[in-house]
C-alpha cells in the first residue's frame, strides 16, 4: 500500500497532446519562423564545432604566445648592468601569456613596475603578432651611502628619491663615481626598489642628485646629516680632507632667507675657481654656502688677524 506522504510523479504529456503541438506548429503561419530558427541553430552549433577545430588551435599558436623576444623595453642605461627584461619575464611568469588575454598589459605592466631598477611604467602596447612594447623609465643612482653592518663597513646606493638600488650591479670600480652619505646608523628599512626609510638619507639622496657629476669639480667627497638643537636636520659637505661646507636645509625645506640649492652650487663651484682647492693649505676649514650664496663669504682667521694689523697700525 502506497504511502500518502510518498511524491506524486509529474504528469507526463498524452501522444495526443504532443501530436496537437507538432500540428500547431506545421500551421503555414509558424513554419517561416521555424525554419528561421532551425537555421539560427544549426549555425550556431556549426560555428562551434568550426571554433574547436580550427579557430582554437589557430589562435594559441606562436602568433598568440608571449616569450621573452616577444617584448621590447626602453633600452637600459649604462649604469645597469643586470637584465631586467629577462629578469621580469622569469619573476613575472610572463612566459607563455596568450596575446588574447584582455589583461595581458596591466600584468606585463605590474611585474615591470616591481623591479628595483624601473622608476615608472610610462606605457605597455600589445601588437599581432605576438609583440609587447614596453616603455620605461629607470633609476638612475646618486650617492653611496655608508653603513656598518655586523661590525663592518659596506656601501649601498641609492636614487634621488632614497630608493635602494641592488647592490649587485655595482662593482668596486664605481665607488669614486658617488658622492658618498654618512647613515649616522641608519639602516634600509626595507628590499631593492623600496625607500631606504630615513628623512636625512632622502634629504642627503636630493643634494646628491643637484650636485650630479659637478662634486667632483668642487672637490666633494661626503654629505653629513646633523639635527640642529631645535630638532631641524641640516646638511654638510665634506672633502676627502678637513674642510666642511655648511650647506643649510634639504632641497625644498629651505627658508625663504635661504639661497636656493643651485645658487650654493654655483658659489661653491665659482669659489673654488677663484680660490683654488677646498683643502689648499690655506683655504677656509669651515664654509658656509649659505653666507656664500647671499654674496657674504665667511672670513678666515688669516683675514681676522690681517685686519686687526691693519687696525693696529692706523692707531
Amino acid at each position: 500500500m502506497a504511502s500518502k506522504n510518498s511524491p506524486k510523479a509529474p504528469p507526463t504529456k498524452s501522444p495526443s497532446e504532443t501530436l496537437r503541438w507538432l500540428r500547431m506548429l506545421a500551421r503555414p503561419q509558424y513554419r517561416g519562423p521555424l525554419l528561421a530558427l532551425v537555421v539560427v541553430v544549426s549555425a550556431c552549433i556549426g560555428l562551434a564545432f568550426a571554433w574547436q577545430r580550427w579557430g582554437v588551435p589557430a589562435t594559441t599558436g606562436a602568433d598568440y604566445r608571449i616569450s621573452l623576444a616577444a617584448i621590447r623595453a626602453t633600452p637600459q642605461p649604462d649604469w645597469i648592468h643586470a637584465d631586467v627584461r629577462a629578469e621580469v619575464v622569469r619573476t613575472g611568469n610572463l612566459e607563455g601569456l596568450s596575446l588574447r588575454d584582455p589583461q595581458l598589459t596591466e600584468q606585463v605592466a605590474r611585474a615591470f613596475a616591481l623591479h628595483p631598477w624601473v622608476a615608472r611604467v610610462v606605457r605597455v602596447e600589445k601588437r599581432y603578432p605576438a609583440a609587447i612594447d614596453v616603455r620605461l623609465e629607470y633609476r638612475r643612482p646618486v650617492a653611496a651611502v655608508e653603513i656598518v653592518h655586523r661590525a663592518e663597513g659596506k656601501l649601498l646606493y641609492i636614487d634621488a628619491e632614497g630608493v635602494l638600488l641592488p647592490t649587485e650591479d655595482f662593482s668596486t670600480n664605481q665607488v669614486k663615481d658617488f658622492l658618498r652619505i654618512a647613515s649616522g646608523g641608519s639602516l634600509p628599512a626595507g628590499l631593492y626598489g623600496s625607500p631606504w626609510g630615513d628623512e636625512r638619507i632622502a634629504g642627503a639622496a636630493r643634494i646628491a642628485a643637484l650636485w650630479s657629476d659637478r662634486y667632483r669639480e668642487a672637490g666633494l667627497y661626503r654629505i653629513v646629516a646633523n639635527q640642529t638643537t631645535s630638532g631641524e636636520i641640516e646638511y654638510e659637505l665634506r672633502t676627502s680632507g678637513l674642510t666642511r661646507i655648511v650647506w643649510g636645509a634639504a632641497p625644498g625645506r629651505e627658508t625663504s632667507r635661504e639661497p636656493s640649492p643651485e645658487q650654493k652650487i654655483k658659489a661653491l663651484l665659482a669659489h673654488v675657481a677663484d680660490k683654488g682647492p677646498l683643502d689648499r693649505p690655506e683655504g677656509d676649514r669651515v664654509i658656509d654656502l649659505r653666507k656664500l650664496a647671499a654674496g657674504t663669504a665667511p672670513r678666515t682667521a688669516q683675514k681676522l688677524a690681517s685686519d686687526g694689523a691693519a687696525v693696529e697700525a692706523k692707531r
